[in-house]
């Protein structure tokens, strides 16, 4: 039977296991990878030399089911910029980048230049036993390996050699390649589980048995009776300090595309979001943060401005700095629409509440 092309093998990729062939083809280029799990999302960081020695870090943002829209790209370039790595999207299978989401020095990988990379590297043997279900075992993580049968412990000589030519480097590779394995045998198990009403009612029976042997703790009950945030204005003579965050309870989460279609109609609503901060500056007794904020899968959906009075929030009052990539919620009103620095304007929310999640 014909082998199918090396194109349709990476197309039917999962996230976890592109971040797995990432590593490898980086690792085979003498640089130190790591993965990082941003909410749902998979990211491939990669740190090493070029050919003239200069040095070189990049992050790979890998999608298979959703659409990098104009937002997320803006926010996911402008965090690689403010730490001098260069940004890259693998958009494979179900993935994709949207028409209006290029942007300026971010790489965007499809599924034909990957295979491009992964031949160029020779690992393409490590990414069909990864698709075979073997995931690379063939003991010493070695891209190379012809699957004769060999038994590694009988060549202890060469295995030496091998690590000294690869500089122990794809070796410590090949065991993160095997961490990503074990995740997916588990998620598999953990589907199997999910499937079947005997395994379910098995696991009922013993998380039942373990809840019976744990100690009764009952929490006490605090009450709270919140203000509803109002509006800034912009002569507003708010107080300059607060003493506690109130966190209103009739707060809501607007889906962001309605939000950022047509702020105006929302103004007046009160909102809660969370996100990571991506710029701040003081303006005219008025502190403004750009706000990427995420979707109820943790997905980045876009950018909000958040407004409020100068030396509202102290440290002391939130409880933590409010610095860029710091990871906020916060709750307050919508109002119309505003910008940092007199450039894109995004959906503004006045603020009457920050909190670390």
């Amino acid at each position: 039977m014909t082998a199918p092309s090396l194109t349709s093998v990476v197309s039917d990729r999962s996230d976890v296991e592109l971040a797995a062939v990432f590593e490898r083809v980086w690792g085979a280029r003498g640089y130190e990878t790591r993965v990082r799990f941003r909410g749902p999302d998979v990211h491939v960081e990669a740190t090493g030399e070029t050919p003239e020695g200069a040095k070189r870090d990049l992050r790979i943002w890998i999608t298979t089911t959703g659409t990098v829209t104009a937002d997320k790209a803006s926010a996911f370039v402008r965090r690689c910029e403010r730490a001098g790595i260069e940004p890259y999207v693998a958009a494979v299978g179900g993935g994709r980048v949207a028409p209006d989401a290029h942007r300026p020095g971010l790489v965007v990988l499809d599924a034909p230049a990957i295979a491009v990379e992964i031949r160029e590297t020779g690992v393409e043997s490590f990414v069909r036993d990864l698709a075979a279900g073997e995931g690379g075992a063939d003991g010493g993580g070695n891209p190379d390996a012809d699957g004769d049968g060999d038994d590694p412990v009988n060549d202890e000589a060469d295995e030496t050699d091998r690590l000294t030519r690869r500089e122990a480097l794809k070796k410590a590779g090949a065991y993160v390649a095997g961490g990503l394995v074990t995740y997916l045998a588990v998620e598999r198990l953990s589907d199997l589980v999910q499937r079947s009403p005997k395994l379910r009612a098995a696991v009922a029976r013993r998380a039942a048995w373990l809840d019976t042997r744990l100690p009764d703790v009952r929490l006490p009950t605090v009450e709270w009776s919140l203000p509803t945030p109002q509006p800034l204005s912009e002569e507003s003579t708010l107080p300059n300090r607060t003493t506690a965050v109130a966190t209103p309870a009739n707060a809501t989460t607007i889906p962001y595309a309605d939000l950022r279609t047509n702020p105006e109609t929302h103004t007046g609503t009160v909102v809660t979001y969370t996100g990571r901060v991506e710029e701040t500056m003081e303006r005219d007794e008025v502190r403004l943060a750009l706000v990427a904020v995420e979707d109820d899968r943790g997905r980045l959906s876009g950018d909000v401005v958040a407004r409020w009075p100068t030396g509202r929030f102290f440290d002391d009052d939130i409880g933590f700095r409010l610095l860029a990539d710091e990871r906020v919620r916060l709750w307050g009103v919508v109002a119309g629409e505003g910008s940092v620095s007199g450039g894109v304007r995004y959906p503004r929310i006045d603020v009457s509440a920050l909190e670390k999640p």
